[in-house]
């Protein structure tokens, strides 16, 4: 069987601090082009990228401050795929699609169909209760619906976000697929422990075999993230948790080498364990590798690039 790889390439800010006294300055929506040219010139081959949409709501709620604005996932998009004329993978953007209707939102979609791009991922509600100065106007759920029989040219491309430590996760799942009309695209939240993404498959595997539901038709890319900085709390606040469960393992690493180095041993190691459960329990486990930081301070390529493009030749020696 293939390895299908993703990377995680979200659109780059607006803005960001550069030089010696990490002024503000204004960041070319080309910057993330070129950060994927990047990856194609070292000979990474994945089956696609996937570009995340910042929830401006869930950041400020979680962090207490309003976070740095990024570029439009839909308009980075379209901007790649006029550039990257010899890139053949897929181009898959994220839409938070809560705080607007779906009719709203289906000029958007059709939009991406109109320029040959023809997989999403739609990211849903961060809160049970809508954040301050928000209101929730719809669910993933209904905008799976809507857009299968609005949009069918997404039909068969329709992508959710997994996290897997959820509580409720597998009924979760479960809804959204059949929404989806019985394909999903899952891209996983990444893993710091390998234990709890088998444990949740297991859970998985009895909720859809409960519901008579075919799990086959559920494409899930595991998370992988490139743990390139010191600061394990910056991971942990990602994944909403006090620590990672992976501390350990990066104890004594002073240097961003020793630690994607660690990094990618740590998620081959994961990676062989899920591969494995997933072909147990009948599901198409694929992988989406996260750097989770594209540039250093300056402008330049952060080391964690080339951390990401390591793993993903290695997962493709090891699988393929």
């Amino acid at each position: 069987m293939a390895c299908r790889i993703f990377i995680e390439n979200p659109p780059p800010f607006k803005q960001a601090p550069r030089g010696e006294g990490r002024a503000l300055v204004d960041v070319p929506i080309e910057e993330g082009v070129e950060t994927v040219r990047h990856y194609l010139d070292l000979r990474v081959r994945v089956a696609g990228l996937h570009h995340s949409d910042l929830d401006r709501y869930e950041v400020k709620r979680r962090g207490g401050i309003t976070p740095s604005e990024r570029y439009d996932s839909f308009d980075y998009v379209h901007v790649l795929k006029r550039n990257l004329h010899s890139f053949f993978g897929l181009l898959v953007p994220h839409r938070v699609v809560v705080y607007e209707t779906p009719e709203a939102q289906e000029p958007g979609f059709r939009g991406l169909v109109e320029a040959g791009i023809t997989s999403v991922v739609l990211v849903g509600k961060p809160y049970n209760v809508p954040p301050e100065g928000s209101f929730y106007r719809t669910t993933v759920e209904d905008m799976l619906t809507y857009l299968r029989v609005r949009v069918p040219a997404l039909a068969n491309n329709l992508g959710v976000i997994g996290i897997h430590v959820r509580q409720g996760e597998p009924e979760r799942i479960a809804n959204k697929f059949e929404a989806a009309g019985g394909e999903l695209r899952v891209m996983g939240q990444f893993m710091d422990d390998a234990d709890a993404m088998i444990a949740f498959m297991d859970r998985l595997a009895q909720e859809f075999e409960r519901r008579n539901l075919e799990l086959s038709g559920v494409e899930w890319n595991v998370g992988l993230a490139i743990f390139a900085l010191k600061k394990e709390a910056f991971y942990a606040t990602l994944l909403r948790q006090d620590s990672l469960a992976c501390e350990d393992r990066f104890q004594g690493l002073e240097s961003v080498e020793a630690r994607i180095a660690e990094s990618v041993r740590m998620n081959l190691e994961f990676a062989e364990r899920v591969r494995e459960k997933g072909e147990q329990v009948g599901l198409d486990i694929g992988f989406s590798i996260q750097p989770l930081i594209e540039r250093r301070p300056d402008g330049s390529l952060h080391p964690a690039i080339y951390g990401a493009a390591e793993l993903a030749k290695a997962l493709e020696r090891r699988f393929s």
